[in-house]
């Protein structure tokens, strides 16, 4: 009888535990980052730009479907970055993926946004091919657009994604005249 109540007064516990973890963990976003080059952390100038944002951001990204699989970590990668600026940015970051080459009207509109197609190799059962690949994405605030045409392998997508933002944000520009 004692141990069937130190039992279910363990297990009542647990689940209380359990709950108030989730509650306080739905409150707070904490992540860790362990690491060696911090790879999966955001810049403190980064994390100011998102933290100042007023109005929504949207970037719709251009990504091409059935990449192999190394350029495929490309957009998994920039999907990660994208789902950490939304964290930091306080709802005012949205995005969207968008498969230019699902249908003709959206690749015209993805090349009308300025992303234009790249030749990719692939191999297929031992014979290389090229094909059509998308990885570009176009980042709007309020009216304002720009073009990320490109999002190379490998290359700081922080740094770009981060500066397009700050260039479309920026309300006054310094003047500085020479004599």
């Amino acid at each position: 009888m004692l141990t069937r109540k130190k039992l279910q007064t363990t297990i009542i516990l647990t689940i209380g535990i359990i709950l108030l973890i989730n509650i306080i963990s739905d409150r707070f976003f904490v992540r860790l980052d362990f690491t060696a080059n911090h790879q999966y952390s955001l810049s403190q100038a980064t994390k100011n730009i998102l933290k100042s944002l007023n109005e929504p951001v949207t970037v719709t990204a251009y990504f091409s479907e059935n990449l192999p699989p190394n350029v495929e970590r490309v957009r998994s990668n920039f999907k990660d970055l994208l789902i950490e600026y939304s964290n930091y940015a306080d709802g005012n970051l949205v995005y969207d993926f968008v498969n230019p080459t699902k249908d003709q009207r959206t690749e015209i509109d993805a090349q009308r946004a300025g992303i234009m197609p790249i030749m990719i190799n692939v191999r297929q059962k031992d014979q290389v091919k090229q094909q059509r690949a998308y990885l570009g994405a176009v980042v709007q605030y309020g009216d304002k657009k720009e073009a990320i045409p490109f999002i190379q392998p490998g290359s700081p997508m922080e740094y770009t994604l981060s500066s397009t933002i700050k260039k479309l944000t920026v309300k006054y520009k310094p003047v500085v005249g020479f004599l």
